[in-house]
């Protein structure tokens, strides 16, 4: 098992209707992308604000996906990976489903998650 530090997260609402119904919202987690796995599934990202994560500021994904995380790899041809905004310091999380190219991440991006142990 890997052991990763969570942020603190302490869900207090959700906005209506994004939140899928899935999964224990207790269940909600925030980690870095570089630290997301696969088979967690992700809802979307937030922004750290100092040793915290603001959770009622993420912005949550129209449609959550399950994490299958690979390396960045700039001539992969998919063309976001190729996009000049992009360098080294970035993961991708998926590289297919639900988009047709690969969802890059800058790998200290804050990603909101349910650990794919927490789904069961």
């Amino acid at each position: 098992m890997h052991d990763v530090s969570f942020f603190p997260v302490l869900v207090t609402g959700h906005p209506a209707g994004v939140t899928p119904p899935l999964f224990d919202p207790a269940a909600v987690r925030i980690a870095r992308a570089a630290d997301v796995r696969k088979g967690d599934l992700v809802l979307g990202q937030c922004a750290a604000l100092g040793t915290t994560v603001e959770l009622e500021q993420a912005e949550y994904f129209d449609t959550p996906y399950y994490a299958d995380p690979s390396m960045y790899d700039p001539t992969c041809g998919c063309g976001v990976c190729r996009w000049s905004g992009y360098a080294p310091g970035r993961v991708v999380l998926t590289d297919g489903y639900p988009f047709d190219v690969c969802d890059v991440w800058p790998a200290k991006g804050h990603a909101v998650i349910v650990p794919a142990a927490r789904l069961h």
